[in-house]
């Protein structure tokens, strides 16, 4: 501090307490650069900031798996693509398709035989021929063979029969191919993904919540994306500290995400609920005193330094409890003559 300063700060503020007011005119105020601002009810903490990574919505994002075991012929949809249900994303290869395609050919004629045998019993039960268990037998026999039809009907849904002992793997839902996990060449096992697709657009994010923060945040959080125009709100924050990373997982989901995606990091600034009888001040207005944190806060002929316990820190803001009032005025600028002046006691 230059020495005029030293000395006007000396005549312009006596010996006071923390607690006093430092008396101080409109003139000096304006010399020394002290400029005010209100106080106001905090509507909720500034934010928390943790990282994470963006993720599509678990329910959005569907894998699809080879039915059956194969080498993959050629990928006919690459990732990126937009596909609608049904269309051929990849053809395969495979042994296992042809002795599938038997047994679900068996299992139909199985599947017509037992229901015809069924009806057979149930007409002689009706004209008193045969016992009514014999009937029931039929049935349960005719609806045994109908499950085992439509679970092979199900797996060879999955695919479409092309020539020479290979099939087209198709696409489950309409939207984009977000991932391709299998290349051409590849040997791939029953049921093992090849592609993933992405049903809409929607994206989350996943952060680690560190462990001291457990408990603040709550589902219903407000949450921003910093650096995009990316929000949205908490839908889960964990209670239990993973013993590894020593953090718990939060999740959002995001109701919008203009320039992100999936996988991409992203630091993920969450506006807890502020406490009853919070206060929200800018950022500057707040000086580290040496009993404690403190603001100026404009009271009659000049400014008193009130203790604060602060909530939340922001990058502009700053979540504070203190006495009080929504009438009440805080130095913004200025600050470290104010707190120069109290140092003097």
């Amino acid at each position: 501090m230059h020495r005029s300063l030293t000395l006007f700060l000396a005549i312009a503020f006596p010996l006071q307490s923390m607690a006093a007011v430092l008396p101080i005119t409109p003139r000096q105020a304006q010399q020394l650069g002290i400029r005010t601002a209100p106080v106001q009810a905090a509507a909720a903490r500034p934010a928390i900031s943790v990282l994470g990574h963006v993720i599509p919505a678990p329910d959005a994002r569907v894998p699809v798996a080879a039915p059956f075991a194969g080498t993959v012929k050629r990928l006919v949809r690459l990732e990126g693509e937009m596909v609608k249900q049904g269309d051929t994303l990849a053809e395969i290869v495979s042994a296992d398709m042809r002795a599938s395609a038997a047994r679900l050919e068996a299992q139909q004629a199985r599947e017509r035989s037992a229901r015809a045998a069924a009806e057979r019993a149930r007409l002689l039960v009706k004209e008193g021929i045969a016992p009514a268990s014999r009937a029931e037998e039929a049935e349960a026999e005719a609806a045994s063979s109908a499950a085992d039809l439509a679970g092979l009907r199900s797996v060879m849904g999955r695919a479409a029969r092309g020539g020479d002992g290979e099939y087209r793997l198709l696409a489950p839902a309409a939207g984009r191919v977000a991932a391709i996990q299998a290349d051409a060449g590849d040997t791939v096992a029953a049921m093992q993904p090849v592609m993933a697709i992405d049903t809409r657009e929607e994206m989350w994010v996943e952060a680690a919540l560190p462990a001291a923060l457990v408990g603040q945040v709550h589902a219903g959080d407000r949450v921003t994306v910093d650096g995009t125009r990316a929000s949205g709100v908490v839908i889960a924050a964990g209670t239990s500290i993973d013993p590894k990373s020593r953090s718990a997982m939060l999740r959002a989901r995001l109701t919008s995400a203009p320039g992100l995606i999936s996988g991409q990091t992203a630091r993920l600034s969450v506006a807890t609920r502020a406490e009853q009888g919070s206060f929200t001040l800018p950022r500057n207005a707040v000086a580290e005193m040496k009993n404690g944190t403190a603001v100026f806060v404009q009271r009659g002929g000049g400014f008193e330094a009130v203790a604060v316990r602060v909530l939340g820190l922001g990058a502009q803001s700053v979540t504070v409890a203190g006495p009080f009032s929504l009438r009440d005025r805080v130095a913004v600028s200025g600050v470290s003559e104010l707190k120069a002046a109290s140092a003097r006691e």
